[in-house]
């Protein structure tokens, strides 16, 4: 008995080590890597489970972490919201300033009509990984069309095909995951509970911030923000919005909940863990090129985009894609 007495302690003792085991970034990146490429493979893996398995554990990060290492970044124009989340994302990660200006992310697009497809991508042009959680794998069934908006009318049809190229593409693309899967409010919640990844969340930008009992007025207004992070003592979460200048905004989580369930917005979510390393050849290779020269080519298999020039000033426009 005392034999397997101590033999009990001394295995519960390696378990003890092997919780407290900290993962480094190259052997969390690889760990990613392998969840990434099976949950495309229709797997229903997480990377939290995996590393409690093999016995790892991150680094805590400290309260409001996200918040404090993501810097808050202005839109310059009516549709690049997505590109100053974006940025915001990539500057959080450590990107310099000049790889990831947003003059440098219109360089990398083929227009002004910004789907969270393209977001993904341009991301994955950087060497960050994110999955891209939708309930639309359809640009042509896409619930844009739904909204009956005009903003939208215009550029609908001529998007349907890149878009649903970039979808097709997804399978076979180093960091691009993309799934059809509607992410509630409360599991929304829960992806943000530890604080170690940020959520790029496409929403009815009228709704945000409307008066309660208020209905707002005109059509589907698409708009791009940034969840940093949770305020439990308000059931809130803290969102970087492009559009205003706050640094933080608090937006209590039901508001969320409801500019997200609009038709238009597809439930679209992109979750970017904080717990890696963008590659700087990526983005190095970004700034060597011609700004009339995509650096999506390679991430997009060969397709061809257009640069664009405007400077990066603040607009006062909200509007997103």
């Amino acid at each position: 008995a005392a034999v397997l007495g101590c033999g009990r302690a001394k295995a519960e003792a390696m378990a003890e080590v092997r919780r407290t085991r900290q993962i480094t970034k190259s052997e969390l990146r690889t760990l990613k890597k392998r969840v990434a490429q099976l949950r495309k493979k229709g797997f229903d893996v997480w990377t939290d489970d995996e590393l409690e398995r093999e016995g790892w554990t991150l680094a805590p990060l400290p309260p409001a972490a996200a918040d404090a290492a993501t810097p808050s970044m202005a839109q310059a124009a009516d549709w690049d919201c997505g590109l100053a989340c974006v940025q915001m994302a990539l500057l959080s990660l450590d990107v310099p300033p000049p790889a990831c200006s947003l003059k440098q992310l219109r360089a990398r697009l083929s227009s002004d009509s910004v789907w969270t497809a393209d977001l993904v991508y341009l991301l994955a042009s950087y060497g960050i990984q994110c999955e891209y959680l939708t309930s639309e794998l359809s640009a042509g069934a896409s619930s844009a069309e739904k909204a009956g908006s005009a903003f939208y009318a215009s550029s609908l049809e001529a998007d349907a095909a890149r878009v649903d190229a970039l979808f097709a593409r997804a399978a076979s693309e180093e960091g691009v995951s993309i799934r059809c899967c509607k992410l509630g409010a409360n599991e929304l919640w829960n992806a943000l509970r530890d604080d170690d990844q940020l959520a790029i969340v496409l929403v009815d930008g009228r709704m945000l911030y409307a008066r309660a009992g208020r209905p707002p007025d005109g059509d589907f207004e698409g708009h791009y923000v940034l969840l940093v992070g949770l305020d439990d003592t308000t059931d809130s979460f803290r969102v970087k919005d492009p559009a205003r200048s706050d640094r933080t905004a608090v937006v209590a989580a039901k508001r969320l909940a409801d500019a997200r369930a609009v038709p238009g917005t597809d439930d679209d979510v992109i979750l970017v863990p904080l717990s890696q390393e963008p590659d700087p050849a990526r983005y190095a290779l970004g700034e060597a090129r011609d700004s009339s020269t995509s650096a999506l080519e390679q991430a997009a298999d060969g397709l061809r985009l257009e640069g664009r020039t405007a400077d990066d000033e603040p607009a006062a426009v909200t509007a997103g894609r």
